[in-house]
């Protein structure tokens, strides 16, 4: 079903909130009331800074999401492609897992091999902080997700039911963020995939009004994003943006395309399965799963 966004809020989980905020004023602003008549794409990172993210804080400065969002123009859909944390390869000339891209300094080396991994070529990116997303979702009254299945802190026992849940800003964080499942990190890729597009259907039953009033609460996190391209070209426009739907990638086991392994001090990694740096059958997955 169609879906009109007026001031499109990719926000996003785990970083993911601001960000697109920042990616759909950059639609608007160079396509105005005329419509989107290009495809578009931005790197979105999500980190937790030194000395924030409460008992979410066990990283900081490493990248807990990334995602390249990229906007169709001809389906009208926005695709959402996670990239696993613990993919490892060389950027730059140095050897990591790309959720230590950020904090090396090597998001430019990553965007040139973007193409590489993903068939999708972007020049802009920007970075923001985890802990947005508890006053997204808070600003927004709280968002509706349906959860295939419960999602539990071993910890804590602190569990978000299977169905209907509806998220406060906390719980939200806690969904974007926990990866106590089998399945890791590919857990939590789905669940702030499943969270954008909540925050999406809340949006979008909003006045114009409201969201213009919910966009200037959340500038402040705007300005202390990072990027490289100016904040400036983001003073909120009024228009409206057709979205026919969104579409989900993630890249878990059993796509087939990555394999685990270890780096040279024997930590944790995943690897394509053809090899380190050889991105073909990634590429071609991708691909296949791009609409």
């Amino acid at each position: 079903m169609r879906k009109t966004l007026v001031i499109f809020t990719l926000a996003a989980v785990a970083g993911l909130l601001i960000g697109g905020i920042l990616f759909w004023q950059r639609v608007y602003f160079f396509n105005g009331k005329i419509g989107i008549s290009q495809d578009l794409a931005l790197l979105v990172l999500g980190q937790v800074s030194p000395g924030e993210g409460g008992q979410w804080h066990n990283a900081p400065e490493l990248a807990d999401s990334i995602v390249l969002v990229y906007y169709n123009a001809d389906t009208k859909t926005v695709n959402l492609i996670s990239l696993p944390r613990d993919l490892y390869g060389t950027f730059g000339g140095e050897s990591f897992k790309l959720n230590e891209v950020a904090k090396r300094k090597k998001v430019d080396d990553l965007l040139v091999k973007m193409p590489e991994i993903t068939g999708v070529e972007t020049e802009k990116y920007v970075i923001v902080n985890l802990g947005i997303v508890e006053k997204v979702v808070d600003n927004l009254g709280g968002v509706d997700v349906v959860l295939e299945a419960p999602v539990t802190d071993p910890v804590s026992g602190f569990t978000l039911k299977k169905g209907l849940n509806h998220l406060n800003g906390n719980q939200a964080a806690f969904l974007v963020r926990n990866r106590f499942a089998p399945e890791g990190d590919f857990f939590r890729e789905r669940h702030q995939h499943l969270l954008i597009k909540a925050i999406f259907d809340k949006l979008s039953e909003q006045g114009s009004a409201d969201r213009t009033k919910f966009f200037f609460q959340i500038l402040p996190e705007v300005a202390r994003s990072q990027s490289n391209f100016s904040v400036g070209e983001l003073i909120p426009q009024l228009g409206n943006i057709n979205v026919e739907k969104f579409n989900s990638i993630t890249l878990d086991f059993q796509t087939g395309v990555l394999v685990s392994s270890q780096d040279p001090i024997g930590a944790y990694i995943l690897i394509p399965k053809e090899g380190i740096d050889n991105y073909a059958g990634v590429r071609k997955f991708i691909e296949s799963k791009l609409k």
